[in-house]
């Protein structure tokens, strides 16, 4: 019959076991937490750059500036997109992430209370802390330019740069995120930058961010291929925004639909700059009252160099006999040009295509180019 055989360890090497078990418990749960915190840490990195590997980038996203949710439904953007739109805020500026997060509140308030939008109206926004903050985001069609939210990121810096340059990191924040966006595919490589005042009637991104941006590599000064994908070819500047002077007296009505357009010249010099071409409409207005003796502006239009057409006499009234005496056919459309009217006739065409779509000319017209002439 066999016989069990117990070894007993010396009672030294049995605490040393215990003790070494021990160790290596301390020394996987030590390893368990240093994982942990790890992993914490890669957390916490991605949801503050939004899995950027931009070095550099730093983005907040709506939760860490306190954004309201959307009041309603929006439409989602196809992505990527070919078009970045640059804008300032007109507000006060920012230079800490505290003083910028009180900045987006506001800003979000403003388009969501008195403007009545569902949400803040751009898709992102940059402090003058160098940072990037969420507004709409990459997915979300935004609501900062009217018929080109479905075609562009908007990018909104946040500030007044009317007299004021923004400083070097606000511009580089926005570079590398439009950096980010071509590297997570939102943006095609080959984007376009365009200014706010390119595409609607504003001093929007101010005059000082303006004249950055034209230095910029993908910033694009003809805006026809914008307004054909938003299928807005023309933008009008109407009497209030040109601070136009009312007439002296009332003004006879343009008997529509007008059976003739005619092209005239100021013989002014030429304006590319929305503030040139203001101040140049202003001085013929100020010409034609004072000077002349008309009633008001003596034009219906004014195609401009800036690419916007002035809403002059407009399409209810007719103009006035000229200071030779001719008498001015009231079924008559006059469209004036500042500057040269090469540049500008392609502007003149398209509101002659809009009048007849929308009946104010006839589509039988006759058109009478004077604008040759001195």
């Amino acid at each position: 019959m066999e016989k069990t055989v117990t070894i007993a360890l010396p009672e030294e090497h049995t605490t040393n076991l215990r003790r070494f078990a021990r160790e290596l418990i301390y020394l996987c749960a030590i390893l368990l937490i240093i994982v942990g915190l790890a992993a914490g840490y890669s957390l916490w990195v991605m949801s503050h750059s939004t899995n950027s590997t931009n070095k550099g980038l730093h983005i907040l996203d709506r939760s860490e500036w306190q954004g309201e949710p959307p009041s309603g439904k929006y439409p989602h953007l196809k992505l990527p997109v070919s078009n970045v739109i640059i804008h300032h805020t007109a507000t006060e500026g920012c230079e800490r992430e505290d003083v910028c997060i009180r900045q987006m509140q506001i800003i979000q308030a403003f388009h969501m209370k008195s403007l009545e939008w569902v949400d803040i109206g751009y898709n992102f926004l940059v402090g003058g802390d160098g940072q990037v903050y969420v507004g709409r985001g990459w997915h979300i069609q935004g609501q900062h330019v009217k018929g080109y939210g479905a075609i562009s990121i908007s990018i909104a810096f946040i500030g007044t740069f009317v007299n004021m340059e923004p400083p070097a990191r606000q511009i580089e924040a926005a570079k590398r995120l439009m950096d980010e966006g071509v590297r997570l595919h939102r943006l095609q490589p080959d984007y376009r930058i365009y200014a706010h005042r390119q595409v609607s009637p504003t001093e929007s991104p101010g005059q000082k961010l303006y004249e950055l941006m034209k230095h910029w590599p993908r910033f694009t000064p003809d805006v026809t291929s914008l307004r054909l994908l938003s299928n807005a070819t023309l933008k009008f500047l109407t009497r209030p925004y040109w601070l136009a002077q009312p007439p002296t007296v009332p003004l006879a009505p343009l008997n529509l639909p007008v059976q003739s357009v005619r092209f005239v010249a100021t013989n002014t010099p030429a304006c590319s700059t929305q503030a040139e071409c203001i101040f140049r409409v202003r001085l013929l207005q100020s010409l034609h009252i004072e000077s002349i003796g008309y009633k008001d502006i003596n034009f219906n239009f004014v195609a401009a160099g800036d690419g916007h057409i002035y809403e002059a006499r407009g399409w209810d009234h007719s103009c006035e006999a000229t200071k030779d005496g001719a008498e001015q056919d009231p079924k008559e459309l006059v469209v004036a040009f500042v500057g040269p009217s090469d540049s500008n006739k392609k502007l003149a065409l398209d509101l002659i295509q809009q009048g007849i779509k929308l009946g104010h000319i006839s589509k039988d017209y006759k058109l009478i180019d004077d604008s040759e002439k001195s």
